[in-house]
Protein backbone atom coordinates (compact mmCIF):
# COMPACT_ATOMS: atom_id res chain seq x y z
CA UNK A 1 0.00 0.00 0.00
CA UNK A 2 1.18 3.53 -0.82
CA UNK A 3 2.25 5.45 2.26
CA UNK A 4 1.46 9.16 2.27
CA UNK A 5 4.14 11.34 3.86
CA UNK A 6 2.74 13.55 6.60
CA UNK A 7 4.14 17.06 6.66
CA UNK A 8 4.23 18.57 10.13
CA UNK A 9 3.59 22.23 10.81
CA UNK A 10 4.75 24.29 13.78
CA UNK A 11 1.94 26.16 15.55
CA UNK A 12 0.73 27.15 19.01
CA UNK A 13 -2.05 25.59 21.10
CA UNK A 14 -3.28 26.32 24.59
CA UNK A 15 -1.02 24.82 27.27
CA UNK A 16 -3.97 22.82 28.64
CA UNK A 17 -4.65 21.31 25.20
CA UNK A 18 -1.00 20.69 24.36
CA UNK A 19 -0.64 16.94 24.48
CA UNK A 20 0.31 14.41 21.83
CA UNK A 21 -2.76 13.05 20.09
CA UNK A 22 -4.93 16.14 20.78
CA UNK A 23 -7.17 16.72 17.75
CA UNK A 24 -8.76 20.05 16.88
CA UNK A 25 -10.46 21.91 14.04
CA UNK A 26 -8.77 25.18 13.16
CA UNK A 27 -11.51 27.81 13.32
CA UNK A 28 -9.36 30.79 12.37
CA UNK A 29 -8.57 33.83 14.50
CA UNK A 30 -10.78 35.36 17.16
CA UNK A 31 -10.99 39.09 17.71
CA UNK A 32 -8.50 38.74 20.60
CA UNK A 33 -5.82 37.60 18.15
CA UNK A 34 -5.60 40.95 16.38
CA UNK A 35 -2.17 42.53 16.79
CA UNK A 36 -0.60 39.51 18.52
CA UNK A 37 3.07 39.07 17.71
CA UNK A 38 2.57 35.27 17.50
CA UNK A 39 -0.29 35.55 14.99
CA UNK A 40 1.68 34.26 12.01
CA UNK A 41 2.86 31.02 13.61
CA UNK A 42 -0.33 30.50 15.62
CA UNK A 43 -3.00 31.30 13.03
CA UNK A 44 -1.51 31.64 9.56
CA UNK A 45 0.35 28.31 9.58
CA UNK A 46 -2.98 26.45 9.62
CA UNK A 47 -5.86 26.27 7.16
CA UNK A 48 -9.32 27.21 8.42
CA UNK A 49 -11.71 24.25 8.60
CA UNK A 50 -9.02 21.56 8.64
CA UNK A 51 -8.61 18.97 11.37
CA UNK A 52 -5.18 18.76 12.99
CA UNK A 53 -3.51 16.36 15.41
CA UNK A 54 -0.66 17.27 17.76
CA UNK A 55 2.26 14.93 17.09
CA UNK A 56 5.08 16.56 19.06
CA UNK A 57 5.43 19.02 21.92
CA UNK A 58 8.12 21.64 22.21
CA UNK A 59 9.27 23.22 25.47
CA UNK A 60 8.59 26.87 24.63
CA UNK A 61 5.50 28.54 26.15
CA UNK A 62 4.28 32.06 25.31
CA UNK A 63 1.69 34.34 26.93
CA UNK A 64 -1.71 34.56 25.22
CA UNK A 65 -4.71 36.88 25.64
CA UNK A 66 -7.11 33.97 25.10
CA UNK A 67 -5.45 31.09 26.93
CA UNK A 68 -4.98 31.83 30.62
CA UNK A 69 -2.03 29.46 30.99
CA UNK A 70 -0.48 30.59 27.69
CA UNK A 71 0.24 28.71 24.48
CA UNK A 72 2.80 26.03 23.78
CA UNK A 73 4.77 25.38 20.61
CA UNK A 74 3.71 22.09 19.01
CA UNK A 75 4.04 20.21 15.75
CA UNK A 76 0.79 19.17 14.09
CA UNK A 77 -0.24 17.17 11.04
CA UNK A 78 -3.60 17.05 9.32
CA UNK A 79 -5.60 14.31 10.94
CA UNK A 80 -6.89 11.30 9.03
CA UNK A 81 -10.65 11.61 8.60
CA UNK A 82 -13.37 8.98 8.53
CA UNK A 83 -15.87 9.52 5.73
CA UNK A 84 -18.29 7.61 3.55
CA UNK A 85 -17.55 7.02 -0.12
CA UNK A 86 -19.51 5.38 -2.90
CA UNK A 87 -18.60 1.68 -2.61
CA UNK A 88 -17.34 1.61 -6.21
CA UNK A 89 -14.56 4.10 -5.23
CA UNK A 90 -13.60 2.32 -2.01
CA UNK A 91 -10.21 0.82 -2.87
CA UNK A 92 -7.41 1.01 -0.31
CA UNK A 93 -4.45 2.99 -1.60
CA UNK A 94 -6.47 4.74 -4.32
CA UNK A 95 -6.22 8.50 -4.74
CA UNK A 96 -9.64 10.12 -5.14
CA UNK A 97 -11.14 13.56 -5.54
CA UNK A 98 -13.36 13.84 -2.47
CA UNK A 99 -17.03 14.78 -2.88
CA UNK A 100 -19.37 14.87 0.08
CA UNK A 101 -22.27 12.45 -0.25
CA UNK A 102 -25.37 14.36 -1.34
CA UNK A 103 -27.96 13.68 1.34
CA UNK A 104 -30.64 15.70 3.08
CA UNK A 105 -31.38 13.12 5.82
CA UNK A 106 -29.70 14.90 8.73
CA UNK A 107 -31.07 12.52 11.37
CA UNK A 108 -29.23 9.57 9.81
CA UNK A 109 -26.65 7.95 12.10
CA UNK A 110 -24.05 8.24 9.31
CA UNK A 111 -24.68 11.89 8.37
CA UNK A 112 -21.43 13.11 9.98
CA UNK A 113 -19.49 10.57 7.90
CA UNK A 114 -21.22 11.70 4.71
CA UNK A 115 -20.40 15.37 5.36
CA UNK A 116 -17.21 15.10 7.44
CA UNK A 117 -15.57 18.14 8.94
CA UNK A 118 -12.07 18.83 7.66
CA UNK A 119 -12.57 17.73 4.06
CA UNK A 120 -13.89 19.90 1.25
CA UNK A 121 -15.28 18.96 -2.14
CA UNK A 122 -12.41 18.69 -4.60
CA UNK A 123 -9.77 17.66 -2.03
CA UNK A 124 -7.43 14.96 -3.33
CA UNK A 125 -7.21 12.17 -0.76
CA UNK A 126 -5.61 8.78 -0.36
CA UNK A 127 -7.85 6.01 0.91
CA UNK A 128 -5.87 4.62 3.84
CA UNK A 129 -8.29 1.94 4.97
CA UNK A 130 -11.77 0.69 4.19
CA UNK A 131 -13.53 0.23 7.52
CA UNK A 132 -16.90 -1.29 6.63
CA UNK A 133 -19.95 -1.00 4.39
CA UNK A 134 -22.49 1.56 5.56
CA UNK A 135 -26.23 1.04 5.54
CA UNK A 136 -27.54 4.16 3.81
CA UNK A 137 -31.11 5.20 4.60
CA UNK A 138 -31.53 6.29 0.94
CA UNK A 139 -30.18 3.00 -0.39
CA UNK A 140 -26.86 4.27 -1.76
CA UNK A 141 -24.05 1.69 -1.61
CA UNK A 142 -21.50 3.37 0.69
CA UNK A 143 -18.32 2.36 2.50
CA UNK A 144 -16.75 3.96 5.56
CA UNK A 145 -13.12 4.81 4.91
CA UNK A 146 -10.14 6.50 6.57
CA UNK A 147 -8.89 9.28 4.28
CA UNK A 148 -5.78 11.46 4.28
CA UNK A 149 -5.82 14.67 2.30
CA UNK A 150 -2.92 15.08 -0.06
CA UNK A 151 -1.02 18.37 0.11
CA UNK A 152 -1.84 20.91 -2.58
CA UNK A 153 0.87 21.32 -5.18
Amino acid sequence: MLLVQEKSVITLVGVRQAEEGFIFIHQGPSSGCEGCKYYQVCIENLEVGRVYKVVELREKVFPCRLHEAGVRVVEVVESDILATLPSKLAIEGAVITFQKVECDVQVCEHHQLCVPRGLFNGDHCTILKIEENVSCSKGSPLAKAALRRLPSS
